[in-house]
């Protein structure tokens, strides 16, 4: 017998070999710093995997259970009642009440055939890639400014690892340099096809406009979504998952209503000796069960993610387009870290402006709100900072050159010039 070491758990004793072969996949499941914030991620990694995963169990209850069992009538062998199935799923049904007659007019039955449920696999898996797809526009457009923004929040992530102060110090150093050279890289790569591509980045403002656009994306998605359950849904209302949970409350099922109906009926035709037989049965849709819960659930999901992007879209558009917002953000992380003064007088305000404006630019406050969003506020104070006082070590070596390009310009102070 070979000894294994065990951990004792509350459920009783887990093998260590057992662990170390999990270890992997979950420090997979660790995230990373990321070059959004918590509703973006919202939108395209949670309710698009939550939308996938509801696609996924559907197609299994669909291709691998059955979705739909009928009532044929006695004379049917297991091969005709398997065929009549297999035509009702594919054709569709149509909803009659209890308490309703079959209409003869054959043309308004076909009119009222619900189709909807053989394409919801495929629909829902739809609406996830929709759901995806602004971070696709992100991903692959954020490189092109010269910026790449994930490689700056993964340098400013290792600022938070060092305990020791001298390091620390090293690290915030080597990300606020990170920063600086790319916002320059930025500025010098400004050279493009379209006119006003090129103007953003020279101004330094392409990356927040990128990222609001994504913004607007995310929100934009979300009226979609609510377009493709009314088209798709046939929902005869705006307000439909709150009619549902009215109907819900007051006890009106979907026998009384028509919504996601469990039993339908179906008609088909079928050939024999060259005569054509119309049959009508009676059908079960399980299938509708588990619909009808997944879609009332995602109707307010969607609901609450729209609402949440929306705003979050409104205050992103008030951090990166309004400048005084921008110079107010900065200003509150300098004061905390003793660069101004905590009631700045007309120096440092004319200072923090420059700072802002010339040196940081939008982009670079961007970059701050994500470094912030991801790593705290004392992170952000500790780069802002240090790239404060790389903003006047570079603007008081520039003012101390000013001399020598006077004497340039004078011919006889030639001689003064550096070799």
């Amino acid at each position: 017998l070979q000894y294994s070491p065990t951990y004792s758990t509350p459920c009783g004793h887990l093998p260590f070999g057992m662990i170390g072969a999990f270890v992997p996949y979950v420090a997979k499941l660790h995230r990373s710093y990321q070059s959004n914030d918590i509703v973006d991620r919202l939108n395209y990694q949670y309710t698009a995997t939550m939308v996938m995963v509801c696609a996924i169990m559907l197609a299994g209850t669909q291709y691998v259970g059955k979705p739909i069992q009928c009532w044929v009538p006695a004379q049917f062998t297991g091969a005709w009642e398997k065929y009549a199935e297999t035509y009702c799923f594919i054709k569709g049904s149509y909803f009659l009440p209890d308490d309703a007659e079959i209409d003869s007019d054959f043309i308004k039955r076909d009119e009222e055939v619900i189709g909807y449920y053989q394409w919801v696999p495929l629909m829902l898996a739809f609406q996830a890639f929709c759901f995806y797809f602004p971070s696709l526009i992100w991903r692959s457009m954020n490189f092109n400014t010269g910026i790449n923004v994930k490689a700056i929040l993964e340098s400013a992530a290792k600022i938070k690892k060092r305990v020791d102060l001298s390091s620390r110090q090293g690290q915030v150093r080597a990300a606020a340099s990170h920063i600086n050279e790319a916002l320059e890289m930025q500025r010098d790569l400004a050279v493009r096809k379209l006119e006003l591509v090129r103007k953003y980045k020279r101004s330094g403002g392409y990356l927040s406009v990128l990222y609001i656009i994504t913004k607007f994306l995310y929100v934009l998605n979300i009226f979609l979504q609510f377009a493709i359950f009314s088209t798709f849904l046939d929902l005869k209302s705006s307000f439909w998952g709150f009619n549902i949970l009215s109907d819900l409350i007051q006890g009106r099922e979907w026998e009384e209503t028509g919504n996601f109906p469990r039993v339908t009926m179906c008609d088909f035709n079928v050939r024999v000796l060259g005569a054509m037989h119309r049959w009508t049965v009676q059908c079960v849709l399980m299938i509708n069960m588990f619909t009808e819960k997944i879609y009332v659930f995602l109707w307010f999901w969607f609901l609450l993610v729209g609402v949440i992007s929306l705003l979050s879209l409104v205050y992103w558009l008030v951090a990166l387009v309004i400048g005084s917002s921008q110079k107010e953000y900065v200003a509150k992380y300098l004061r905390c870290a003793g660069a101004i003064h905590s009631e700045p007088n007309r120096d440092d305000d004319k200072t923090v402006s420059g700072f802002v404006h010339h040196f940081l630019t939008a982009d670079g406050v961007f970059l701050c709100r994500l470094i912030q969003t991801n790593g705290g506020d004392l992170l952000t104070g500790e780069i802002l900072f240090e790239l404060f006082a790389l903003y006047k070590k570079t603007k008081a070596d520039i003012e101390e050159d000013k001399p020598i390009e006077t004497s340039f310009d004078s011919p006889d102070s030639s001689a003064t010039l550096p070799r």
